[in-house]
């Protein structure tokens, strides 16, 4: 995959959008001055203190139904990478946080963001061009959480991996393991690897065990969760067996 490096940027999703190439790109930058969530969020960050990237991609032989696949992928590269760069940064544990503390926190929460614990360590927006019932274009673009320390009281639980080790990391190391594991994934996808890449997600999902309180915009309800569907559906089994499903945006994790 092409890297294309770039210093100040409006959004490197919007910059990728605009291209017109069959090329497979990465672009990353020090620094958005308008970067993206997922809908209508945005995702800030100090200059130069985390990895803000995209990735262009030409998925044509993805069901457009099944796009969510890619989503999962993705966040599988990045949940490897992270605990990879953990793996490396505890020879010696000067911080006093002990390694398999960290991983065993690292989590994916529905639909594609990286937690630690009940905290926000990285979060993902995917935009797809349509066309002719495939999918022409995918950009998936990706914010991690890395050397800075303090945020704004507007973001409502962000954590970095400084904050969690009190160690600084090289953004360019990290990128670049993220990219070596999205190609495996990416890989493993177009190779016929759906069941592998679903069972995988399943795994690491944030809540993946027990009831735990949700709302839906009608009511506050426990609820464990059952699967997320290669469309993105997550469900959801009430204490009272009653199941539900659904979209991005239409439940609300609640948190402690």
């Amino acid at each position: 995959m092409e890297v294309v490096k770039l210093t100040d940027i409006p959004s490197t999703n919007d910059y990728l959008l605009g291209l017109n190439t069959d090329r497979d790109i990465c672009a990353v930058t020090d620094y958005q001055s308008a970067g993206k969530g997922m809908d209508t969020n945005t995702w800030e960050s100090e200059r130069g203190k985390n990895l803000l990237f995209s990735l262009l991609v030409h998925p044509t032989w993805l069901p457009i139904q099944e796009q969510y696949l890619m989503s999962m992928a993705e966040a599988l590269a990045l949940y490897d990478a992270i605990r990879a760069v953990h793996s490396s940064q505890f020879t010696v544990h000067s911080s006093g946080v002990h390694s398999s503390r960290v991983k065993e926190g690292l989590t994916i929460k529905w639909p594609n963001d990286i937690y630690w614990g009940d905290r926000k360590l990285s979060g993902t927006r995917i935009d797809a061009n349509l066309q002719g019932g495939m999918i022409r274009d995918m950009v998936i673009g990706t914010g991690i959480n890395v050397n800075q320390t303090t945020f704004s009281d507007k973001v409502p639980n962000p954590v970095s991996l400084k904050q969690i080790t009190n160690k600084t990391y090289d953004v360019e190391e990290l990128l670049d393991t993220i990219l070596a594991n999205f190609n495996e994934y990416h890989e493993l996808l177009r190779s016929g690897g759906k069941g592998e890449i679903m069972r995988q997600y399943h795994e690491k999902l944030y809540r993946r065990e027990g009831f735990h309180r949700y709302e839906d915009g009608a009511e506050e309800f426990e609820a464990e969760l059952v699967e997320v569907s290669s469309n993105g559906i997550m469900t959801l089994r009430r204490k009272d067996g009653i199941l539900s499903s659904y979209e991005f945006k239409e439940v609300r994790f609640v948190m402690k």
